[in-house]
């Protein structure tokens, strides 16, 4: 893992002794952001761990890095923030049943049971039903609070065509067909 500097100011904001927005209220805002999903997995131990974020964001091209965050008290933080590889699946609207396995508890022994999940040794495990999948270096943690944002290069990546999976207002969702796109 390596440090990065920059040529420009950063500057990090003092957290106020009171928030301005109730906790509860403020969970029911970015309820209503909606956003792609993707599953980020690793190895631990010898078995593959994982967990479905929504926060994930490309940061840059060159180098080809993502951003995505993890609450400290998911399961998967802990090896997700110790792996020095990872990979990265971002979903398909196919991909409803294997995400909500990330999502349920009790479904959790379902994880990593499809035949769609390539699961190597040499690898992280990645979901080639998904619409794009890197596997990453894990460059940066970063301390958040109750999260850490983790910043990762992707060493290798494919794309597939297909219709993502979405997140809104704590539902999966579909994209709907625009004018001219097969919708009446």
């Amino acid at each position: 893992m390596t440090v990065l500097t920059t040529p420009f100011l950063v500057r990090n904001a003092a957290p106020t002794a009171a928030p301005g927005v109730p906790a509860d209220h403020f969970k029911e805002v970015l309820a209503r952001l909606a956003g792609g999903l993707a599953i980020v997995t690793c190895w631990q131990e010898g078995g593959p761990r994982g967990i479905l974020v929504s926060s994930i964001t490309g940061l840059s091209i060159d180098p080809p890095r993502f951003l995505f965050c993890i609450r400290r008290e998911a399961s998967a933080h802990d090896a997700l923030v110790a792996t020095q590889l990872c990979g990265v699946s971002i979903l398909s609207a196919e991909d409803d049943a294997e995400a909500l396995t990330f999502i349920d508890p009790g479904l959790k022994a379902l994880r990593f049971t499809s035949p769609r999940w390539r699961i190597a040794a040499s690898h992280p495990p990645l979901l080639e039903s998904g619409l794009s999948t890197a596997t990453c270096l894990v460059d940066q943690v970063i301390d958040a609070g109750a999260h850490s944002i983790v910043v990762v290069t992707a060493q290798s990546a494919g794309v597939r065509h297909g219709e993502p999976l979405l997140s809104y207002n704590r539902d999966l969702r579909r994209l709907q067909p625009g004018p001219g796109e097969g919708g009446t």
